[in-house]
């Protein structure tokens, strides 16, 4: 079945038409959330591809003192050894792709690995040239560089994973200008020997048209419900808030009740100290308004996401008499 997929995967690129040259940018990722199907993080084997790994590894968004770029980096905590994780992209052309990389760390050291898989002119169907690169990286940030690698390059029949054809030892540009360019994925990872990492300021493309992902914190919602929006003078209003990802998913903050008053400017805390989220993440609180007020659920900044807030909810407090 994997390897089926690979040759569907690889036979589809040729198909895809060209992506439009563009100017140098930036993409900001939130999260997993990738603008683009094209271009995502992965795990994989260290050895080959044909042979997916068992578990995938463990994800934790931080912010760090220093960082490639932005405010947070991810840490990739690995399942065990022979298991590489990182960045995959689709590309056009591979010997046009001249950036090709990330930023990382690892406190231990850690190595990886960098594949190259793509359709040249003059090979048959169903046929692939494949490369493999080792990486390594030290407890500093470095630039780990894929693209400029040393690759040992084997032709494969994609469907049985049988090697066709030995192809040495060059790099992409030189073994490309070789044997021709095409279409297809590039993947470079770190963590083969089970150490954990930091990633991010993922890079590709080509001098003038590069996009780096700058990985960053999750997209959170955070929203807010009262038991009643008009009360009598004296009764307790219980208000309830959630922060959620993406997906619909809680996260469990712990929210800051803020409100303001009708008549004023600035909202203030309505309790001290934030409040802990309870059975599905939920967090609540109860109190009685003494005048028409404002409400909103705030929630500070966190290691894996900015701080943000839910649109306010009005509590009208009616008089005693009225």
């Amino acid at each position: 079945m994997r390897r089926a997929v690979l040759v569907a995967v690889i036979s589809a690129a040729l198909c895809l038409p060209a992506s439009p040259a563009s100017a140098d940018e930036t993409v900001f990722v939130p999260g997993l959330s990738f603008p683009s199907s094209d271009t995502y993080l992965t795990y994989f084997g260290c050895n080959d591809l044909f042979h997916v790994p068992a578990a995938a590894p463990q994800v934790r968004i931080g912010q760090v003192q220093a960082t490639p770029a932005g405010l947070r980096s991810f840490g990739l905590l690995m399942p065990g050894v022979a298991t590489a994780s990182g960045p995959v992209t689709r590309v056009d052309s591979v010997a046009a792709t001249t950036v090709a990389g990330f930023s990382a760390r690892a406190d231990l050291g850690s190595t990886g690995a960098a594949y190259v898989w793509y359709v040249s002119p003059g090979i048959q169907q169903g046929q692939v040239w494949a490369g493999r690169a080792d990486l390594a990286v030290g407890p500093q940030w470095q630039y780990v560089d894929a693209a400029a690698a040393t690759y040992t390059w084997t032709l494969y029949d994609a469907q049985n994973g049988n090697v066709v054809q030995d192809g040495g030892a060059a790099t992409i540009a030189d073994f490309t200008t070789a044997n021709g360019d095409g279409p297809g994925y590039l993947l470079s990872g770190l963590g083969c020997d089970g150490s954990e990492f930091v990633i991010d300021a993922l890079r590709f493309g080509s001098p003038g048209s590069v996009t780096t992902y700058d990985l960053e914190g999750m997209t959170v919602t955070t929203t807010i419900s009262a038991s009643s929006t008009s009360i009598r003078e004296g009764q307790k209003v219980t208000f309830t808030g959630t922060s959620v990802d993406v997906a619909g998913v809680p996260v469990g903050a712990p929210l800051v009740l803020q409100s303001k008053p009708a008549g004023n400017h600035h909202w203030h805390a309505a309790v001290r100290g934030p409040v802990p989220a309870g059975t599905g993440g939920v967090v609540k609180w109860r109190l009685p308004p003494d005048k028409t007020t404002a409400y909103r659920w705030f929630m500070p900044a966190t290691g894996y996401a900015d701080a943000n807030f839910s649109a306010p909810i009005t509590v009208r407090v009616r008089r005693a008499g009225r």
